[in-house]
């Protein structure tokens, strides 16, 4: 199993997002086929994050029992979604490189309340952070539980260009529910050295991670507007 999560440029992934501003939503996405400076290397071995215990408050982020729910952040939707994956929870086979993720959470409402059959769309990049744009790889359609809970496993993506840097690893959802709005938004990683300084990352979608089966796991919370 490999735990080498080097960013390496790929025909698809060698793409630039180039925003209005920090934190706007807005990208226009960009062919470089290799006219533009090399970028700054990416660390080959980055830094293995610390497991932090999720935080008991109100705020939104990692805690799978807040005791105030606010509405997940929104994040952009990038380039590479496809419809209509197919319905499976392992997005995995024994020879997937890379390291595993095994990633679990709820959904829940702005009171708390789980929400169950929600649709969840999962997609996300190989350990060398390119997107199957013809098939399905890493990606999936799964629905939560009566309890509102899900559980995916997977590996941790790898990095790609975001014009002269690197994007931070991250797995992208998009969530439906009946009478909820709908959410399309990514999850990001504790400890990646590209989080900082990324103009689309939010704090509270940031997961801590632990390690587990030899791999790592991560926990997170959806939470949904009514409509």
């Amino acid at each position: 199993m490999s735990n080498d999560n080097s960013p390496k440029p790929s025909n698809l992934s060698r793409r630039l997002f180039l925003a209005a501003g920090v934190g706007t939503p807005a990208a226009l996405w960009v062919a470089c086929n290799g006219a533009a400076a090399a970028p700054p290397a990416a660390p080959h071995n980055p830094p293995t994050p610390v497991p932090v215990a999720p935080p008991a408050t109100g705020k939104p982020g990692n805690a799978l029992a807040t005791k105030t729910c606010l509405a997940t952040e929104d994040n952009i939707e990038g380039p590479f979604f496809t419809a209509n994956a197919p319905s499976r929870v392992v997005l995995i086979n024994k020879q997937a490189k890379g390291t595993r993720l095994f990633l679990s959470g709820r959904v829940v409402d702005t009171r708390c309340r789980p929400i169950a059959g929600a649709v969840m769309e999962v997609w996300q990049a190989n350990h060398k952070g390119d997107y199957d744009n013809r098939g399905f790889r890493f990606r999936a359609t799964l629905n939560t539980t009566r309890k509102g809970e899900f559980q995916i496993t997977t590996i941790i993506p790898g990095r790609y260009l975001n014009g002269r840097r690197y994007r931070p690893a991250h797995i992208h959802v998009k969530l439906h529910a009946k009478g909820y709005a709908s959410l399309t938004t990514q999850l990001y990683f504790q400890g990646d050295p590209y989080n900082q300084g990324d103009p689309f990352i939010r704090s509270s979608l940031i997961m801590p991670m632990r390690s587990h089966k030899g791999g790592k796991a991560a926990s997170y919370q959806f939470v949904l507007s009514r409509r």
